[in-house]
């Protein structure tokens, strides 16, 4: 999936975690959406999942001591100067999943609100 550069999303969105699981979403079970083992939304991440994630895409972890929050902050240029090789490819996954999670939460939100009202 790929977004052109005005859609992808913001800092300030990176600011808008969901609800935890007893909330009103319901007892929908996103985990068929994951490509990984990792928690589907990215901003949850702590440091263990981003450590994972780091190495699993050839990256060292140690270079990434921060959760998923913190990635929210880095711009491509900080990505590539802790993994030259392919900074910018992970980045870009990053940015992907953070796509994806956000847009199942607008959805989801929207889903909820229709439900409930």
């Amino acid at each position: 999936m790929t977004f052109p550069s005005g859609n992808m999303p913001t800092q300030a969105r990176c600011e808008r975690v969901p609800p935890p699981h007893d909330s009103k979403w319901g007892p929908m079970d996103l985990r068929v959406l994951q490509e990984d083992d990792l928690p589907l939304d990215p901003r949850t991440w702590n440091r263990a999942d981003v450590g994972r994630w780091v190495s699993q895409r050839g990256g060292l972890p140690e270079r990434f001591p921060m959760n998923g929050k913190a990635l929210c902050l880095m711009n491509k240029e900080m990505f590539a100067a802790r993994v030259p090789h392919n900074g910018i490819m992970l980045h870009q996954d990053f940015r992907r999943r953070l796509a994806r999670a956000l847009t199942l939460q607008e959805l989801l939100e929207k889903v909820t609100t229709n439900v409930y009202n």
